[in-house]
């Protein structure tokens, strides 16, 4: 099994262990691989095509990216503390279950019906092991 697919596996692991009002539901995957035969220096190859998808349910309203700007983006306070208080509950429900994101940004927090957020996009998250209290990083990962 290479990284791809442990990466994979892990990413459906963690996905399958959210369930809270603050993640975004994890529905189903679907995960295929064909055999394709390509010329190679005039000798035949066998390569292996993947195709992946993940199956999330539907957020209707965006990131949040969409809807925060420099101005105060229209949106009331209590909306706007009621979305921070969000993502800290799915924040804890998260770190409470040994999953850390590590990639937590406006464009990975999904607006449901009446601006609940939801925590999305977990391709660079970690399961920690139970008697685990830190990971130690040895390679950049994230988006600035």
């Amino acid at each position: 099994m290479d990284m791809d697919e442990k990466q994979f596996i892990k990413e459906i692991q963690c996905l399958m262990k959210a369930r809270h009002k603050n993640i975004v539901r994890f529905l189903g995957y679907c995960a295929d691989t064909q055999g394709l035969l390509k010329d190679f220096g005039g000798k035949p190859v066998l390569a292996d095509v993947r195709n992946r998808a993940l199956c999330f349910e539907y957020v209707p309203k965006g990131s949040l990216d969409k809807h925060i700007t420099d101005a105060s983006c229209g949106l009331e306070w209590v909306v706007r503390y009621r979305i921070i208080e969000g993502i800290c509950e799915g924040l804890h429900y998260l770190h409470k279950n040994h999953i850390l994101h590590l990639d937590l940004k406006p464009a990975n927090i999904l607006l449901y019906d009446n601006m609940v957020p939801k925590i999305a996009d977990f391709g660079l998250s970690r399961r920690l092991d139970q008697n685990q209290s830190a990971i130690i990083a040895t390679t950049i990962v994230g988006s600035l």
